[in-house]
């Protein structure tokens, strides 16, 4: 069996990323030829092992048809510009002679796949594979033009595809985007790979890249908030790790963070490896998560967190997870039970202290947090593509 995996956004190695070879390492374990279609550097797939965790040297790398270089969804600043991402021609310097022959070259190229799964930037390719998969991570709050709807359904239809999303959040918008029925598959979160150390520490931890745009993290409310419980909480530590784009000492908004931080015990971990995220998650008691706050979610749903894979990973390694009540994020943590929702600071604050004052309520919603992530675990994702694939 051969499949095919293409995603236009592949060198940002970000949760699409990891969702898509994840994709491809599940189809290689299981015997499957993967082509993945990538023309950049060679080298990409080696990092992308290292970053994620992944065993893909048997995944083959062929030239990208596509050639898609589309402006990252995730760094995208406002909603139009993702709207006129999406509504824009795919080849707008291509004549029609140009466009028909890229159209039979791609026909005659992804007709040879029984499996094509192709990550959306918001469009809809052709794929003419025996099972063709579109795979969507944001929630696009766009109605496309009446010409690109029409286009699309006979996209949908020539090639049967079947669409994805990784949370009923984006889902409830993909409908509406696409007008094609949809199903929720949650990202894979390898929880195996996360354990409670058996001597946790006063640390409340949050995970999350260093910038202030699309989708941000804002750990600039996280640290007002650790302001006001650090006085009452002395002996607790903030630890903020995630990635940075840019130079970590040319990054704004990361300098901007440290000042607001600077006569609080909050520590930076910037770039982490894989093998150091996992020591923060086992060490850290609490797990803090505010991206979406102060959104308005049924406008802009791109600027909450569409999914949460660092909240799973938390509560894999026994943290109690307090997140902000947007987003995918309560698909993951139910309210009272394995972790705390809030809507404004003040709520964060008092149900953190509320987890401080009781050792026995961080041990019950640890001991939960542990169980209720089962659910999006790596092996349960593999079981329901493989279901959804072979359908």
């Amino acid at each position: 069996m051969r499949a095919a995996i293409y995603d236009p956004y592949l060198d940002t190695l970000g949760g699409g990323e990891r969702y898509c070879l994840t994709v491809a390492e599940i189809l290689l374990k299981n015997g499957w030829q993967v082509d993945l279609f990538w023309s950049g550097p060679k080298d990409l797939i080696g990092r992308a092992e290292k970053r994620f965790s992944l065993q893909l040297e048997k995944l083959t790398l062929v030239p990208d048809v596509f050639q898609l270089r589309a402006k990252k969804l995730d760094l995208l600043e406002d909603r139009q510009q993702i709207k006129s991402l999406i509504n824009q021609p795919r080849y707008p310097q291509q004549n029609i002679i140009q466009k028909t022959r890229k159209f039979i070259k791609n026909y005659r190229i992804t007709k040879n796949y029984h499996l094509f799964f192709y990550l959306s930037d918001g469009s809809v390719p052709f794929l003419f594979a025996q099972n063709n998969i579109l795979h969507v991570q944001v929630p696009f709050n766009v109605t496309p033009t009446t010409g690109h709807k029409i286009i699309n359904f006979l996209k949908f239809k020539t090639g049967q595809t079947k669409i994805i999303c990784n949370s009923d959040f984006t889902k409830k918008f993909t409908k509406k985007l696409f007008r094609q029925p949809s199903i929720v598959l949650y990202p894979p979160v390898d929880i195996d790979k996360f354990t409670p150390d058996s001597d946790k520490k006063n640390h409340i931890l949050s995970v999350g890249r260093f910038d202030n745009i699309l989708n941000a993290k804002k750990q600039d409310i996280l640290i007002s908030a650790f302001s006001t419980l650090h006085h009452r909480n002395p002996t607790w530590k903030l630890i903020l790790a995630g990635g940075s784009i840019q130079n970590p000492d040319k990054n704004s908004f990361l300098k901007h963070l440290k000042f607001i931080a600077k006569d609080l015990p909050v520590e930076f971990v910037v770039n982490p490896p894989f093998t150091d995220l996992q020591k923060l998650f086992s060490a850290a008691k609490i797990y803090w998560h505010a991206a979406g706050y102060q959104i308005n979610q049924d406008i802009h749903p791109e600027a909450a967190e569409h999914f949460g894979i660092t909240v799973v990973e938390a509560m894999a390694s026994g943290l109690v997870p307090v997140v902000v009540d947007k987003g995918g994020l309560p698909e993951i943590v139910n309210n009272n039970k394995n972790g705390f929702h809030w809507s404004d600071v003040s709520q964060l604050v008092a149900k953190t202290q509320l987890l401080i004052r009781h050792p026995k309520k961080i041990s019950q919603m640890s001991q939960r947090a542990l169980i209720d992530c089962q659910k999006f675990s790596k092996s349960n994702f593999e079981n329901q593509l493989l279901r959804l694939i072979n359908n």
